[in-house]
């Protein structure tokens, strides 16, 4: 490839731009009227505008074809969100003639449909939730009885969704009307489908996932995250590898997520998710077709970089390792910057950035595309940045981040920082006692911003955290796989950070 259509925005364009530099690709950068001064926008070799605004320029699959043609691109990289799981536009590229950076458009249309997922994997006996599809006409008082023979709770999804979006736990019956009806206009809004099932609601599970990779003769997994600590299922927190999971376990779910892939012939990355019962039964949850936000932790632990092994296996190339040849190293934990009012129930938060100060360390990757004077408003998504720290165990791993979290300032508007150090430094944390409905309880949510407070006023750090800081700061000889015959897909990101 010599050149690559970004079909996103923000800290992932500038994500991929970062790459396609490395591999002296030239990329091509769109932008709607409220990024024209975004920084993602000049790191691009060109930029285009975007007719319209907001999320619909980024949706807009013609123009963005278009764009690509002109620019005599030879290929289309989705990023994540927008476009990135929308099969008819992954076809309509490789239509046009260009490369589309991802699976077939046949299998993100298999995954794409959760009711169409969780029948595959039955098939192929891959445990799933118990639960069941919603027909179109169908009666409230027949679901409310049906929901019954599974037991409260349950959770409410669109067939098509995805990223937490047009989901409601219901806890019991006099709930469910309510809830169906909002999902149900959700799902027509979001995904232009009413389609909507039924699962039951799995208390104190940890949301554990699967990296995988495959070309058309091979699939192998580039181990997991776990995605536990999450907020209206939406992560929050996410780490590489599980420290609370047995490695037993986790070789079932390694072996499950590998024949899940394989059942579709799957070809580029993807991920298999699965919940985790506190007695260590796992489920299928579903199958993303693309890059996941939070892959930076497991480019950490293994040393590779995700988006030149997806333009590597988009090229039509052999994976360029076997599963006995990737080896994982030390820990990695991602923090989620969001612009949002911790103390105003989380409301989305907009304004100027006043000030911005970020952490300058080996042993911290910031993933972003901010810079002073910039507008956060509503019309994108609240994310603003991904903090990466790395290190040889859990703990090391959290003292780093911890540090970095002290550093990082962004003035002007409201967001989850103090959130999420009040998370890291909880003893819940600490145990591996958060699970995916911790943090909707709002008594617990309150204790750990008040005792964050608290600690922050009365408490400096101990003496025994420092000398773990410092320890984790001199350098030490770690073991990493080399593959002489594809460097380029050895990752830049490891312990290192850039903008």
């Amino acid at each position: 490839m010599n050149k690559i259509l970004i079909a996103n925005r923000s800290e992932i364009a500038s994500r991929i731009i970062q790459t396609c530099k490395y591999l002296e690709i030239k990329t091509v950068a769109i932008y709607s009227p409220e990024d024209k001064f975004a920084s993602f926008v000049y790191d691009a070799t060109e930029s285009y505008p975007l007719t319209k605004s907001g999320i619909g320029g980024y949706l807009d699959q013609e123009e963005i074809i278009q764009i690509a043609k002109i620019s005599n691109c030879d290929a289309i990289h989705p990023g994540y969100g927008f476009l990135s799981e929308m099969a008819d536009f992954a076809q309509k590229v490789i239509d046009s003639g260009l490369i589309w950076i991802g699976p077939t458009p046949k299998q993100i249309n298999l995954m794409g449909d959760k009711i169409q997922a969780k029948n595959l994997m039955q098939q192929i006996n891959v445990p799933t939730i118990p639960g069941f599809e919603i027909s179109a006409n169908c009666d409230i008082a027949n679901l409310k009885s049906k929901v019954a023979e599974i037991g409260y709770p349950i959770l409410l999804k669109a067939a098509l969704g995805g990223g937490g979006k047009a989901m409601r736990r219901v806890n019991n019956e006099s709930e469910f009307e309510s809830h169906f009806n909002a999902v149900k206009r959700e799902a027509e809004y979001l995904f232009n489908s009413s389609s909507i099932f039924i699962e039951k609601y799995i208390e104190n599970g940890r949301h554990i996932e699967v990296q995988i990779a495959g070309d058309p003769e091979n699939i192998i997994h580039l181990f997991e995250r776990d995605c536990s600590i999450q907020r209206r299922h939406q992560k929050v927190i996410e780490e590489a590898t599980s420290t609370f999971v047995s490695q037993n376990c986790l070789e079932k779910i390694y072996e499950t997520a590998v024949m899940a892939a394989k059942s579709i012939n799957y070809k580029n990355l993807g991920t298999v998710e699965f919940i985790v019962t506190t007695s260590e039964q796992f489920y299928f949850l579903e199958m993303n077709t693309r890059l996941q936000v939070e892959h930076p932790v497991s480019e950490a632990i293994s040393g590779i970089d995700f988006v030149a092994l997806q333009i590597h296996l988009a090229e039509d190339n052999k994976l360029p390792y076997n599963q006995n040849e990737i080896q994982k190293h030390g820990h990695s934990i991602e923090c989620r910057i969001l612009a949002e009012d911790t103390n105003n129930n989380f409301a989305p938060s907009t304004g100027t950035i006043a000030l911005l100060n970020l952490p300058k360390s080996n042993f911290v990757r910031i993933d972003h595309n901010l810079q002073e004077g910039m507008e956060i408003t509503g019309s994108f998504d609240s994310m603003l940045a991904k903090v990466i720290t790395s290190g040889r165990d859990r703990n090391e791993t959290k003292l780093k981040m911890l540090q970095a979290l002290d550093k990082l300032k962004i003035e002007g508007i409201d967001t989850n920082i103090e959130f999420l150090k009040s998370i890291l430094k909880s003893k819940e944390f600490d145990k591996g006692k958060i699970f995916t409905n911790s943090l909707n309880n709002e008594n617990f949510v309150s204790t750990l911003l008040e005792n964050n407070k608290i600690e922050s006023t009365d408490k400096n750090i101990s003496n025994e955290e420092l000398a773990l800081i410092a320890a984790a700061l001199i350098p030490h000889k770690q073991t990493h796989h080399e593959n002489k015959n594809v460097s380029k897909t050895q990752s830049n990101w490891k312990n290192s950070s850039w903008k």
